[in-house]
């Protein structure tokens, strides 16, 4: 994965961001990840929706990529006006969500995991990528924790060829979800790690957090985020 994570402000009120992983490695899928950035920054000028704008990226990219490679992505929009997170997904990892502590509570992990297929695969006219690709939305607040991710993290094994699993991913961020999002990414990769125990890295580790920070008082009634990535 090469220059994996992305976010920009997409007006007063939105926020964008994007985690996508390319098939392969080298040169070539460094290259395709810079074209991939691109070609969405333009887009998102077009396309509010994250659905509407993974479908027209599978559209130009689908004649572009090798027949051998497609990409993963996620997309999210956080309106901070609204209070409210929009989510699609073409084939990448889910989303964990460790919802913030309610009346002395810690609700449970959530995954949220939207259908969609990859994006590049030459299949038809993307009519089935279309018809397969759902977005989802959810209310947020304050405290909750969200968590992208690539499938390095996910998929590192130890010496013994367990997986470290999106399961136990999410019990440790849910764990820690309190903690600084810098010391929780750090907390995070060396749970990663250890697991492997020298089992050597298959894949590269990428993820991004993002946390909804209580509004303070007089401020304007939006959710205030904090976000910590690493890759």
């Amino acid at each position: 994965l090469k220059r994996p994570h992305l976010g920009y402000t997409r007006s007063a009120d939105e926020i964008a961001l994007l985690l996508g992983d390319v098939s392969g490695k080298g040169v070539g899928a460094g290259l395709y990840m810079a074209q991939l950035k691109g070609l969405v920054l333009s887009l998102t000028r077009q396309h509010r929706s994250p659905r509407d704008l993974l479908i027209a990226v599978n559209r130009v990219l689908v004649d572009r990529l090798d027949g051998r490679s497609f990409i993963t992505m996620s997309y999210v929009v956080v309106d901070l006006r609204k209070q409210v997170m929009t989510y699609a997904r073409a084939g990448h990892c889910p989303m964990i969500v460790a919802p913030g502590t309610r009346a002395g509570v810690r609700p449970p992990i959530k995954v949220l995991a939207p259908d969609g297929l990859v994006v590049g695969l030459t299949l038809d006219d993307g009519t089935l990528f279309e018809s397969l690709l759902e977005e989802v939305t959810v209310p947020l607040a304050p405290g909750d924790l969200f968590m992208l991710f690539t499938d390095g993290m996910s998929e590192m094994m130890n010496p013994a060829h367990d997986c470290f699993g999106e399961t136990r991913l999410g019990e440790i961020a849910g764990d820690h979800r309190d903690l600084p999002l810098d010391e929780l990414a750090d907390r995070l990769v060396a749970e990663v790690r250890a697991f492997g125990a020298g089992a050597g890295q298959h894949d590269d580790m990428t993820m991004l957090l993002l946390r909804v920070e209580p509004v303070v008082a007089g401020a304007a009634p939006v959710a205030a985020l904090t976000a910590a990535a690493e890759g």
